[in-house]
């Protein structure tokens, strides 16, 4: 076996899954299956939510060490579901390591899609105004606001933006947007359920569950910085609710 196109592959399976959100336990079990597959005596991986650390040795090699620095996360299950499923495919033998490592890079390059990443934003809006009880108008609303609030958020991404402050772009797009509407669409509509359903995809839930997971696999440092992307949330949302009682 190529054990350095082994550790390539591993590398690439984790920044895919740091990047996309997932938990750090999962990015170290995920690479350890692959790395465990080689028969080498020593396997390890240490993760964190910025970074990882790769080590593949044995009496009978040099070591391999890698480092990975992972600057841009957001959330894609797509992308997690994808690793993983290759992942156990390998592992029970369904494909080999070159096809392994082609796949994988094919999810690593793989851009994303901002006409379906807005067409999302769009319909998540709409449907938590539905579920919020909105009318016809204030659903038209969310859309639209949720729609300029995407484009807000992938153009501070583009720009490599902090993601605090594409958070805080993507809202204050959003909170325009809807006192626009509220003014100028006609009806009578509710602004706080066209906000609070338009800034829902912004919501960071996945951290706050990436945070229980991590404490209940023993993973306390990591844990405590998805409770601190959560805090941080919650200290802007509730600095928007005084601003907007302020009007």
């Amino acid at each position: 076996m190529d054990y350095k196109l082994l550790l390539d592959t591993a590398v690439m399976a984790g920044e895919i899954l740091l990047e996309s959100g997932a938990e750090t336990w999962r990015v170290e079990d995920t690479m350890l299956r692959m790395l465990r597959m080689s028969g080498l005596k020593t396997a390890d991986v240490l993760a964190l939510t910025t970074g990882f650390v790769v080590t593949l040795d044995d009496p009978a090699m040099d070591s391999m060490t890698v480092m990975r620095s992972v600057e841009s996360r957001a959330t894609d299950l797509n992308r997690i579901h994808a690793v993983n499923q290759l992942s156990r495919d390998f592992c029970e033998g369904n494909i080999d390591l070159d096809a392994l490592f082609h796949r994988v890079r094919d999810i690593y390059r793989a851009k994303s899609e901002i006409k379906k990443n807005l067409l999302a934003m769009m319909a998540t809006t709409a449907g938590f105004a539905i579920m919020f009880g909105a009318g016809f108008y204030e659903v038209l609303a969310s859309a639209l606001a949720g729609f300029i609030s995407g484009i807000g958020v992938y153009g501070g991404k583009k720009a490599g933006m902090q993601s605090f402050l594409v958070n805080c772009i993507g809202s204050f797009l959003l909170a325009v947007t809807s006192i626009l509407c509220v003014h100028y669409l006609p009806g009578t509509m509710d602004l706080n359920v066209i906000i609070i359903a338009s800034i829902m995809p912004l919501v960071p839930g996945v951290a706050i569950t990436n945070a229980v997971y991590d404490t209940l696999h023993g993973d306390y440092c990591c844990s405590v910085h998805w409770c601190g992307r959560e805090n941080r949330y919650r200290k802007k949302m509730r600095l928007k609710q005084k601003y907007e009682n302020s009007r």
